[in-house]
């Protein structure tokens, strides 16, 4: 969970760094790339709602995930609006500001980031070990994994999932090598122009803007 978590905080980072730099000629990649994010958080979301968080408190207990699940009232009603100011901007309806994107999404990024900490606390691993033993928890990931794969895109989440990784590790949790290949070199392709905004490239590297913006 940490993991996926991180993915979303690094790519709401890079739409901060890139959003006051981003070219005319860049703007719709990047203004997909940020949709691409907002999407994944909302299939996140589903999924934790409807599958993943009542299938731990079969352990946990009825109500665990309570305050969990109303922290996403706190940030999603101005994530949908932002997605919203997106899709207009995509459109041509509205001018792309870059200023006035970043001012939109700060709406939600604090109460989201502290939903994502607060979720990962709720969560911890030495609680899940002691609730559950290690094949029910790979039957749940096993669950998780067949319900995610009947309803994403495959030309937008094998690229998101590889380009806004955690510079420091990677590849880490494994990603296989077949399904690095099949996204560096097929689903990429589609939609190249937006993965440039992600901190990685599809070898793993840091891009040589993330050095500046980490300093």
């Amino acid at each position: 969970m940490t993991a996926v978590h991180n993915t979303f905080i690094q790519g709401i980072n890079s739409i901060a760094y890139h959003a006051p730099r981003v070219s005319e000629k860049k703007v719709k990649p990047f203004v997909f790339f940020c949709l691409v994010i907002i999407e994944h958080l909302h299939h996140h979301h589903s999924i934790e709602e409807t599958f993943l968080f009542p299938a731990f408190e079969e352990k946990l207990g009825e109500g665990t995930l309570s305050k969990n699940v109303e922290q996403h009232g706190d940030f999603v009603p101005q994530m949908e609006e932002f997605e919203v100011y997106l899709k207009d901007v995509q459109s041509g309806k509205l001018a792309y500001d870059g200023k006035d994107l970043i001012a939109r999404m700060q709406t939600f990024t604090d109460e989201m980031i502290e939903h994502l900490s607060d979720e990962i606390k709720t969560l911890d691993a030495s609680r899940m070990r002691a609730a559950f033993t290690e094949k029910q928890l790979k039957d749940i990931d096993a669950g998780l994994m067949k319900i995610a794969l009947k309803s994403v895109d495959f030309y937008t989440t094998m690229p998101f999932t590889v380009i806004c990784r955690n510079p420091a590790t990677p590849w880490f949790p494994t990603f296989p090598a077949p399904l690095k290949w099949a996204t560096r070199w097929w689903f990429s392709w589609r939609h190249r122009a937006a993965w440039e905004f992600g901190p990685l490239d599809f070898s793993g590297r840091p891009r040589e803007w993330y050095a500046d913006a980490m300093a």
